[in-house]
């Protein structure tokens, strides 16, 4: 934060400045970029460009030391140790690669353009913030937060061994917030949003002011479960209730099924196949069996 406060009240000039005189710094930066490097009170000085990279730089120095003290503790799954330290070079590597571009652009001014349109430095940044992206896309848990993995595998020692991270991952999924497994549960029961046509996670997710990817972590772990497949559940067994209570003899499969939220005959077909191993029709009939014995 030392080196960052200087570096926001540097561009308080140009914020502050009406939309005309923005409108003017940019034309001026972009019929010559030398503007960018003089003196006009809304232009920042060069070590502006320093703020970020190297606060960022330091910050990932001392994310490594704590993540080699804490690999020799040996209390946290080797997998999110080696995670975090690919994690650490990688933004590392962007860090120092930004401080480069800076200090070879300010070394040569002319060539600007081409320095941040078509150098090889430029390519290596794009790419490591490609190989970035990729690393949370492949683990995304890794993004969103993760349960840490000392609450859950013990030390090992003679008598008792390590958990497998088949027995790791197992408990990992249970160990979720009861608070809100229980507002989830609550508020869909009570409003019915499942009969809701095209409700979706986002909207749960509005409703009960939860991020949305909390939510999806939710539904695919806890439950074990995408959230239309839950959400679906909960229809099918509406649509149960309200046959075995007899409403079939008043409503159609396709209203009732309709009623319950399903888009479509074929969802709701799907669906209710994949929950009760059975047709809708089959399904009836059997109930119409039984109540005429």
């Amino acid at each position: 934060m030392i080196i960052i406060i200087p570096a926001i009240i540097s561009i308080i000039p140009y914020t502050i400045a009406s939309q005309a005189q923005q409108q003017w710094v940019v034309d001026q930066v972009a019929r010559d970029v030398r503007f960018a490097f003089t003196d006009s009170k809304y232009i920042v000085g060069a070590w502006h460009w320093f703020a970020f990279p190297l606060s960022a730089f330091i910050y990932t120095v001392m994310q490594l030391k704590l993540t080699v003290n804490t690999a020799k503790q040996k209390k946290h799954d080797p997998k999110v140790i080696r995670w975090i330290y690919m994690f650490t070079a990688v933004c590392g590597s962007i860090f120092l690669g930004m401080i480069a571009v800076n200090l070879t652009v300010l070394g040569n001014l002319n060539d600007t353009y081409a320095i941040l349109h078509s150098s090889k430095l430029v390519l290596s940044l794009c790419l490591c913030l490609l190989f970035l992206s990729g690393l949370f896309f492949i683990n995304p848990a890794f993004l969103y937060g993760f349960v840490q993995a000392n609450k859950l595998v013990p030390n090992e020692t003679p008598k008792r061994k390590r958990k497998s991270l088949e027995e790791f991952e197992s408990i990992r999924v249970n160990m979720y917030d009861n608070t809100l497994v229980v507002r989830v549960e609550n508020y869909i029961n009570r409003t019915e949003a499942f009969r809701k046509t095209g409700f979706t996670i986002s909207e749960l997710a509005s409703a009960l002011e939860v991020p949305n990817h909390k939510l999806s972590d939710l539904f695919n772990n806890h439950y074990q479960l995408n959230f239309n497949t839950y959400i679906n559940n909960l229809r099918i067994e509406y649509v149960k209730g309200r046959l075995e209570s007899g409403e079939w003899r008043q409503f159609t499969l396709e209203a009732i099924a309709q009623d319950a939220g399903f888009s479509s005959r074929n969802t709701f077909f799907l669906a209710f196949k994949k929950v009760m191993d059975t047709t809708p029709s089959n399904y009836l009939a059997m109930l119409k069996q039984a109540s005429v014995a």
